[in-house]
């Protein structure tokens, strides 16, 4: 911890400046237009920043050539206006929180908002063509000291789930330049030296093949996309080049499901039809070695297990040693196949409920299915895990909500997943609609009693709008300019409503957001007489409509 160092820099035309922080958020130096100290500041240590590899690092690099303000802002230009930078030797060791955080590759200000925090943007304009003045310096260093704090949060969040592992494979790699990788290019260097040759056809046995209808194996062996959708022991199910997908199509409530679900699916099918040739061998190794510390070495097997599930994905990426679409589709039908041929072996003697990815729900009418599953297990040589609900609501095969019976949720679903806790680094507006949906549905509470006892939360019910970079802005009705990215309640006063300003000056509005808004960029927990502001009608509406999707 000692030798981490947390950071963010800020460049305007005749100002630059770089604050550091300690992980207990002290701030221990900060670098303005003089830098000749700082080689010597960070010797020895880690830094870390928040899309540091984009631009920071780039910038820490010119400042430690001494380079002038003015020097520093052409670079800054160059970087922001979308030039590709590269550094051959680079000075220091450096992390990057933005690093795989998620698909939806959230700004720190999307972050600070998910998180009920303030909101804060500089009002100094970065194209100040002058020295700043001491106020407007002051302010800039402000802005720029509560990005590293709120990196630091970032840090604290990821460092168990993906910094750690992280270092544990680079270890693995002996190859310090694969401290900057991400986890999916490490993965691939573990097991693989050069490309895979890649295959020409899918290789899928044939006997496999003939446990499905002609017309969806031929799609398989045929064609690079598509899917096909059956019907059978009451289930829609859906082929394709995914998961399997099937869903009960009678009825939405169930009572006494048990799920099968294949542990390591994928992993285990690479390792049963040696899909990855020669690295089969090692990819096998792994995981065998995963399941063995799988509760001794916790940053290990962490990292065995980014190895195991980053590979299929690979199989995919162009860019990657394991790249072999043939060989991604294969692993792809055989699962389906195999989740397919359970569900038609434990029909006769069950309720088919769902079939996913990676495994069966039904309600049994007796023991039977305990030998269907152990036969199954020894004919594909793979493992399947039983849970089991007392209770379980459907909306479909990627939305629901199990009730086990020591009375613990699992929760599935854009409907319902933050059920139980914030999606920091994702979409997390309104998180109340999932929770009500989910009382409502599981404990018969009624919508408003939820929507009213939880108005001391006030970040629950909070919407964050961003404008993408193709527009010019946020703006309010009357043409005010406002925040990139700011946080808005359903307000029971009418008229205030912030909008998308394209380029050529037309509105455009924020899809799914209330139509009458209270704006608030400061800390949810500041917010005072929330009850006399929000419009829980607004989400009210809102979760009724997506309750008759349930029932």
């Amino acid at each position: 911890m000692d030798n981490l160092l947390f950071y963010d820099i800020e460049v305007f035309s005749k100002d630059a400046f770089v604050v550091f922080k300690d992980i207990n958020d002290k701030t221990l130096r900060i670098f303005h237009n003089d830098f000749v100290e700082l080689s010597d500041f960070i010797k020895g240590k880690t830094l870390i920043g928040y899309n540091n590899y984009f631009y920071d690092d780039h910038v820490l690099h010119a400042m430690l050539d001494l380079k002038t303000p003015m020097q520093l802002k052409a670079l800054n230009d160059r970087i922001i206006g979308g030039e590709r930078l590269r550094i051959k030797n680079y000075k220091f060791d450096s992390l990057d929180c933005f690093q795989q955080i998620d698909v939806s590759m959230p700004s720190l200000k999307k972050i600070e908002g998910n998180m009920g925090k303030m909101i804060l943007e500089s009002s100094v304009s970065f194209d100040i063509d002058r020295e700043l003045t001491k106020e407007e310096l002051e302010e800039a260093i402000r802005y720029c000291e509560y990005d590293v704090s709120m990196t630091i949060d970032v840090y604290k969040q990821r460092e168990k789930t993906y910094f750690k592992p992280k270092d544990s494979l680079v270890e693995m790699l002996g190859n310090e330049k694969g401290k900057r990788w991400n986890t999916t290019t490490l993965s691939a260097n573990v097991l693989l030296k050069k490309p895979l040759v890649k295959w020409a056809n899918i290789r899928v046995p044939e006997d496999m093949l003939e446990l499905v209808p002609q017309d969806i194996a031929d799609m398989w062996i045929f064609k690079d996309k598509g899917n096909i959708t059956i019907h059978e022991f009451d289930n829609e199910i859906v082929f394709g080049f995914g998961g399997l997908h099937g869903q009960n199509m009678k009825k939405k409530y169930f009572e006494n499901v048990h799920l099968l679900d294949v542990a390591s699916l994928y992993p285990s099918i690479i390792v049963n039809h040696n899909i990855l040739g020669i690295a089969t061998a090692v990819y096998k190794q792994i995981l065998e070695e995963r399941i063995r510390i799988k509760h001794i070495d916790p940053d290990r097997q962490a990292a065995l297990k980014l190895i195991l599930n980053s590979v299929f994905g690979l199989l995919k990426s162009e860019y990657s040693l394991l790249y072999n679409p043939k060989a991604s589709t294969t692993v792809c039908v055989i699962g389906q196949i195999v989740l397919y041929d359970l569900a038609k072996r434990l029909a006769p003697t069950c309720e088919i409920v769902q079939l996913n990815t990676d495994g069966v729900a039904f309600i049994p009418h007796n023991d039977d299915y305990k030998r269907i599953w152990k036969e199954w297990e020894q004919e594909y040589h793979l493992t399947l895990e039983e849970d089991v609900f007392i209770k379980l609501w459907q909306r479909d095969v990627n939305n629901y909500i199990g009730l086990s019976p020591d009375g613990k949720l699992k929760v599935k679903g854009g409907d319902v997943n933050r059920y139980k806790a914030d999606a920091v680094f994702k979409n997390n507006n309104a998180r109340i609609l999932d929770i009500a949906l989910v009382d409502k549905l599981v404990y018969g509470k009624d919508v408003l009693d939820t929507l009213r006892e939880n108005t001391d939360k006030p970040h629950l019910y909070q919407y964050i709008l961003q404008a993408g970079g193709t527009y010019k802005g946020t703006f309010d009705q009357d043409d005010n300019q406002h925040n990139k990215i700011n946080r808005v309640f359903a307000a029971k006063e009418e008229g205030f409503c912030l909008y998308k300003k394209r380029h050529d000056g037309g509105m455009v509005k924020f899809a799914d957001a209330p139509v009458n808004m209270y704006l608030w960029n400061d800390e949810c927990d500041d917010l005072k007489g929330f009850k006399e502001i929000i419009d829980l009608n607004h989400y009210y509406q809102i979760i009724n409509k997506k309750l008759e999707r349930w029932l």
